[in-house]
């Protein structure tokens, strides 16, 4: 991927057709009588499989970035188009249902369901697409033993470590056969080791699933395992490294 600067805004290009692309991208927030520009003019294309992190400081606008690649917000200007499809155009329902089968998102704190068992958190993800309760399980215990917890199935997430809750999360995100997988700082609760085992098992799926992985973070373990680093500075893509 080669980076262009253009004067106001700034653009990450890669070869069409791309998974996923920002055009002019804006995002702009009120608070009270102000209002916070938090992405300014951002071009941006994805490739199918990348391995890419958003990376900057605090306040940069990577979380933004992140929540509109996951579909979870909308921009203020510009386009986001998913395979070529503009899904500025979908209304909430559809915005929902083609999240659901096409993104699998892995949250900070993970967002598991403390009554639910591993394998029930997994299958939960296939039952709200109306897929029958038993082809969940199957499917949900067949992921859970590629993330290494065939023998964590039936244990609550009180009863899971920081690390193990995370392969559960990971779990939840891939049974679906999303296009692309969002991860929200995927290592800053875990211990180095941790983190890493983590990352192995994200790259060893990206590699063998192709399945697409983005993640927003600033820890230089995660930026150094990545394909690509789009970096951001007070909303905009500044440079990209390798």
């Amino acid at each position: 991927m080669n980076l262009t600067e253009i004067k106001g805004q700034s653009s990450l290009s890669v070869k069409n057709p791309a998974l996923l692309e920002f055009r002019k991208v804006e995002k702009t927030y009120r608070l009270g009588n102000q209002s916070i520009k938090a992405l300014k003019g951002i071009n941006l294309s994805i490739e199918h499989g990348e391995f890419l992190a958003i990376a900057g400081p605090s306040g940069s606008g990577k979380s933004t970035l992140l929540n509109l690649v996951s579909l979870i917000d909308a921009p203020t200007s510009g386009s986001v188009r998913y395979n070529d499809v503009n899904v500025g155009s979908f209304t909430d329902k559809a915005i929902t249902a083609f999240r659901n089968r096409k993104i699998g998102i892995v949250f900070q704190n993970y967002n598991l369901i403390p009554v639910l068992s591993a394998e029930e958190n997994v299958a939960f993800a296939l039952q709200v697409q109306n897929i029958s309760y038993k082809n969940s399980l199957n499917k949900a215990r067949a992921i859970l033993n590629e993330v290494g917890l065939g023998g964590h199935l039936r244990h609550r997430p009180a009863n899971l470590s920081g690390g193990q809750q995370q392969r559960v999360a990971i779990a939840r995100a891939l049974v679906t056969s999303p296009e692309i997988v969002v991860a929200d700082e995927p290592t800053s609760a875990l211990d180095t080791k941790t983190g890493m085992e983590i990352i192995d098992l994200m790259q060893k799926l990206n590699e063998t699933k192709k399945t697409t992985f983005v993640f927003s973070t600033h820890d230089p373990r995660v930026i150094k395992r990545v394909n690509y680093v789009v970096n951001l500075e007070d909303g905009r893509i500044v440079n990209e490294s390798n």
